[in-house]
């Protein structure tokens, strides 16, 4: 059961870095293709992608923080690595 609730955590956790990188990535590109010009439309875009980076970011947060809990808890029998 320990081993099972540690593998979620660890995938839970992949996820959540890769939907993070997702979000940095969008967030990246857009201020690439929006160097020197921004209406009133591209920081509504912006802020928009700023939201977005951040609730990912304090998903990916979590993650770790509970695969490390958890981690913690378990000891090393059952434990899986990142």
């Amino acid at each position: 059961m320990e081993a099972n609730e540690g593998a979620r955590l660890s995938r839970t956790f992949l996820q959540a870095l890769i939907t993070a990188d997702k979000a940095e990535t969008a967030l990246r590109c857009y201020f690439t293709t929006h160097q020197g010009s921004a209406g009133v439309s591209d920081l509504d875009e912006y802020r928009s992608l700023h939201a977005q980076q951040q609730r990912a970011a304090d998903a990916r947060h979590q993650a770790y923080l509970a695969l490390i809990g958890h981690q913690e808890n378990a000891g090393p029998v059952g434990c899986g690595s990142v």
